[in-house]
């Protein structure tokens, strides 16, 4: 027992000084870049992260001396990063429209049909916790009306008309929830960092290149081999580009070889 009471002493110390670890780092990595040494301040903003401090605003100040560092690949990577945990920060989205806008292939293309944009502005605002909230909270909200109208409330047809609403939210926000969820945890998305990201048809440079893809393109991730990666591009491209000229986008999956 006194052992054991001694491991957790141990640990109960430890935390706090974990906890100055990270925050020394974040504000070391705010000190180099008002100095204007942004790579300093970019290795010392990885430092927290890689110490657990992985909010949104570390990856967004990242992503600012990463851009200002002339590594436009990997600060969107970052701002992306941080968009999943802060969908509505005004100043993310900014920064990584202008990050976009620096780009070889410009900003990313509007989507095709309005569907397709309601459903990626819907999505895109809120956090998968917050889209997991509101559909419990309709969900219930559905049930007490089911309920009302099951025990005989008066004016029943409106009772009626509320549940189908609530219903249809409901089904909405959960298919919402789904589809983010799925995402997080099912597709990897990745950046481009290389200058000039060679797209070819299969895993090697013996294969017929077919788009030469500009550093900060984003892609979607099928599948890795040890050295290559199958991806779809922004445009739709298919095809194979070397491992090393990705970056994941930090936060999403890291599809297995």
């Amino acid at each position: 027992m006194r052992v054991v009471a001694t491991v957790l002493m141990l640990i109960v110390l430890a935390l706090p000084l974990r906890a100055q670890e990270e925050a020394d780092a974040v504000a070391r990595g705010n000190e180099l870049y008002r100095a204007g040494d942004f790579a300093a301040a970019a290795q010392a903003y990885r430092e927290a992260i890689e110490q657990g401090q992985d909010g949104p605003r570390v990856h967004y100040n990242l992503g600012n001396a990463l851009y200002l560092s002339e590594r436009p690949g990997e600060a969107i990577a970052h701002y992306l990063a941080a968009v999943r945990m802060a969908p509505r920060d005004d100043d993310v989205r900014a920064n990584l429209e202008r990050a976009y806008a620096q780009r070889s292939v410009g900003p990313p293309a509007p989507p095709v049909s309005w569907l397709h944009a309601m459903l990626e502005h819907l999505t895109g605002r809120f956090t998968l916790s917050e889209l997991a909230v509101a559909a419990a909270v309709c969900w219930w909200a559905t049930v007490g009306a089911a309920a009302l109208l099951i025990l005989g409330v008066r004016r029943p047809h409106r009772v009626r008309r509320l549940v189908w609403g609530l219903g249809v939210i409901t089904a909405l926000l959960i298919a919402l929830a789904l589809g983010r969820w799925w995402g997080y945890h099912h597709l990897e998305r990745a950046v481009i960092v290389a200058e000039a990201g060679q797209i070819c048809t299969g895993p090697g440079e013996s294969f017929e290149v077919v788009e030469s893809a500009g550093e900060g393109v984003v892609v979607r991730v099928v599948r890795r081999d040890a050295r290559w990666a199958e991806v779809v591009g922004e445009s739709g491209t298919h095809g194979w580009i070397s491992s090393d000229a990705l970056m994941s986008v930090p936060g999403t999956v890291m599809l297995e070889r």
